[in-house]
Formats: structure tokens, C-alpha cells, sequence
């Protein structure tokens, strides 16, 4: 499997453009809501475990297919399912 780096500008650059401006409007909302509360869990949930999980879940379609715990384990940050097998 494979997936995109984990900065905002890897994270926007595996998007279509549609996706790529959805992204970039959530992400600077994101900035101006920490910026006013000085809490950046709010913005690193959204590019780590939000929209990074979801690049890689379209760089990888095949996840999808009976890898529901897989999905699940991406989304708590455990980056292992990410590995290459080894035969």
C-alpha cells in the first residue's frame, strides 16, 4: 500500500482539483480556529487523520475490500498497515 507524505502540501497535492480546494478550505479553517484557541489538535486531526486517511484510501481502492480494521487502525495512526509485505 501506499500513501501520501503526512504535510498539508503532500496531503493537497494527491487531490483532483476539486478535492484539492475542499481540502485547502477546511485546512485554513482549521488555522484560523487555532489561531483564535492556540490548539492545534484540531488542525493536525484534520490533515492526519481526516484527509490523510482518505488520500491514502483513494491511492489504495483496494483497501476497501473486506479491510474495514485496516481503515480503522489508519485512522488511530497506526501507520503499519502501510508496510510492504513481506512474501
Amino acid at each position: 500500500m501506499r500513501g501520501p507524505g503526512k504535510t498539508p502540501t503532500a496531503i493537497r497535492d494527491a487531490w483532483d482539483p476539486a478535492q484539492r480546494e475542499q481540502f485547502e478550505l477546511e485546512y485554513r479553517a482549521a488555522l484560523a480556529r487555532a489561531a483564535d484557541t492556540l490548539d492545534l489538535e484540531p488542525v493536525l486531526t484534520l490533515v492526519q487523520r481526516t484527509w490523510w486517511v482518505r488520500a491514502v484510501i483513494c491511492l489504495n481502492p483496494g483497501m476497501l475490500d473486506g479491510m474495514a480494521s485496516d481503515i480503522e487502525r489508519l485512522a488511530e495512526g497506526d501507520e503499519s498497515v502501510l508496510a510492504d509485505e513481506v512474501p
